[in-house]
C-alpha cells in the first residue's frame, strides 16, 4: 500500500517541483532509452499532482495515470494549457483497474520508495504491459561521490532529536530505498532483465538550512505522518531551537545536482 497524499496537496508542487525544462528532458530520455513510438499508450504509477505527465500529454502522448490521492489529482488540469488530459483512477500500484496486455510502457518516478508491496506492483505492471512494453522504475538520487549539501544537516538533527525523544527505527521513516539489486533480482525471477541506468543529471532548485527546518515543522515530509502530535511538536521545537542556536550559515540557499535514476525491465 502506498501513501496517500492528500494532505501534501497545499505544497507538493513547491516543495517537490522541479526547475523548468527538467521535465521534458526527462520525457525525452525515458522515450529514447525505451523506444516508445508517438502511438505508445503510456501508464504512470503515482502520478500525484502531474508534475511529470504534463510534460507527456503537451507532446500529446497517449497517457494515463493512477493515484491514490484524488486531491493530488485534482491539481492536474491547471497545468495544461488546452483540452488534452490523461485518463485518471484513483487506485493502488497493486491492484490496477485496467485489463491485461494494455500499455507499452509503465512508469513510476519517485513511488517505489513507499511501497512495502513493491512486489506486488511490478507483478502488476507487467500484467499490464504489451509484448516489447517496458516497466521503468524511477527515483530522484544524487550522484554516488556527491558531497551532501550544508541543509542536509537539518535531516541528521531531526532523526537525533527523534530518538532522543525515545521514537525508534521503525517510527523514523524515509523510505525504504530498495537497491536495484533487490528489484533486479526479483524482476529475474519473474523472467525479465532489469538495467540500471542514469537516464539525466539536473539541477535541484536552491534550498537553505532553515526552509528545510521550516518544512519539517509543518509537517511536510511524509515519513513524519504517522508520528504523535505531541512528539511532533516536541521535536520541532527542539529543532527551531538548534536552528537559531547551533547552526551555521542557516539561510544560504544551496543547490544540488541530482540524478533520474531508472529500473528498466522487460518481459
Amino acid at each position: 500500500m502506498a501513501i496517500n497524499y492528500d494532505q501534501a496537496v497545499a505544497f507538493y508542487d513547491e516543495t517537490r517541483g522541479y526547475r523548468e525544462g527538467v521535465v521534458e528532458r526527462y520525457r525525452d530520455a525515458l522515450l529514447a532509452h525505451t523506444g516508445a513510438d508517438p502511438s505508445a499508450r503510456i501508464l504512470e504509477m503515482g502520478i500525484g499532482s502531474g508534475l511529470i505527465a504534463r510534460a507527456f500529454l503537451r507532446a500529446r502522448r497517449d497517457y494515463y495515470g493512477i493515484d491514490l490521492s484524488l486531491g493530488m489529482m485534482r491539481l492536474i488540469g491547471g497545468k495544461l494549457e488546452d483540452s488534452r488530459r490523461p485518463l485518471l483512477a484513483q487506485a493502488d500500484c497493486a491492484k490496477l483497474p485496467f485489463a491485461a496486455a494494455s500499455f507499452d510502457l509503465v512508469h513510476a518516478v519517485r513511488v517505489f520508495h513507499h511501497l512495502a508491496d513493491w512486489r506486488d506492483c511490478i507483478d502488476e505492471a507487467r500484467r499490464l504491459l504489451r509484448d516489447g512494453g517496458a516497466l521503468v522504475i524511477v527515483e530522484n538520487l544524487p550522484p554516488a561521490a556527491a558531497e551532501p549539501p550544508p541543509w542536509a544537516v537539518v535531516q541528521e538533527k531531526w532523526d537525533q532529536i527523534l530518538r532522543c525523544l525515545g521514537v525508534g527505527d521503525d517510527g523514523i521513516r524515509h523510505g525504504i530505498w530498495l537497491t536495484d539489486e533487490a528489484m533486479s533480482q526479483y524482476i529475474a525471477s519473474t523472467g525479465a532483465r532489469a538495467d540500471s541506468v542514469e537516464l539525466l543529471r539536473y539541477v535541484e532548485k536552491p534550498v537553505s538550512a532553515r526552509v528545510m527546518v521550516e518544512r519539517r515543522v509543518a509537517g511536510m515530509f511524509s515519513s513524519d505522518w504517522r508520528l504523535p502530535a505531541s512528539t511532533r511538536r516536541d521535536a520541532a521545537r527542539q529543532l527551531v531551537d538548534w536552528l537559531e542556536r547551533e547552526c551555521e550559515a542557516p539561510d544560504v540557499l544551496v543547490e544540488r545536482e541530482m540524478t533520474f535514476r531508472a529500473l528498466f525491465a522487460r518481459w
